[in-house]
């Protein structure tokens, strides 16, 4: 019992020094957003190269709605307008895919870490800058689709079995956003984010590994700073 009250005490200390004036939460910047229909990725790869079920595929996914959040912590503020932050940028998404196959509607997750750098509004508690930027570049890890595996391609031999695919991967993502303060100081963003991946295969729960597999993505989000 006593151990327990020492870490909710520690907990509590940590919190109050934090978010206190001058504290860790003045480094802390979080945001919530996303779009409609802004936001496509395009697969392309061989499955089942060298046997006889081996099929070119091209897919293209629109997201038709995506839920965005954003959190972020300053590890170098330079000056009161400017700093270096890891941001995360996690978002989930329900959309569709069109292909050769007919498609189908999908899900996709995603959870992009980037390094940042941050200038104008927004980027320290302390700027008084009414218009910034971002930019930044990172990694992130990818599920799709979340539920059902996707048809990506019919069968090229004629047997009425679409090839479907159901994958996890990393891929580079370089964002950049424009900032701009709105009604009563609200600080906003359009975000902008690409990715791109290629590997010589990637093993996927369905015909096991894809060769050749390439994809490319763009999204433009709406983003709100919920606490600055």
């Amino acid at each position: 019992m006593k151990r327990l009250f020492q870490v909710a005490l520690f907990i509590g200390l940590f919190s109050v020094s934090s978010f206190a004036k001058g504290g860790f939460g003045d480094r802390l910047f979080f945001q919530v957003g996303g779009t409609i229909g802004a936001d496509v990725m395009n697969m392309t790869g061989v499955i089942a190269k060298g046997t006889p079920l081996e099929t070119e595929y091209s897919s293209l996914n629109v997201n038709y709605a995506t839920l965005a959040l954003s959190g972020r912590v300053n590890l170098l503020e330079i000056s009161n307008n400017s700093s270096l932050g890891l941001t995360l940028r996690p978002s989930g998404s329900f959309g569709r895919a069109y292909n050769d196959a007919g498609g189908g509607s999908s899900t996709m997750l995603r959870l992009p870490f980037t390094f940042d750098f941050h200038s104008g509004a927004a980027a320290t508690v302390a700027t008084r800058a009414k218009t910034g930027f971002t930019i930044g570049v990172g990694a992130e890890y990818v599920m799709y689709p979340l539920g059902n595996p996707v048809a990506v391609a019919p069968d090229p031999n004629g047997l009425d079995r679409d090839r479907d695919i159901k994958a996890k991967w990393f891929q580079p993502v370089v964002v950049a956003g424009i900032k701009f303060t709105g009604k009563h100081y609200y600080c906003r963003e359009i975000n902008f984010k690409a990715s791109f991946s290629t590997a010589s295969s990637m093993t996927t729960q369905y015909y096991g590994k894809i060769d050749s597999w390439q994809t490319v993505g763009f999204m433009v989000s709406f983003m709100q700073f919920l606490n600055y």
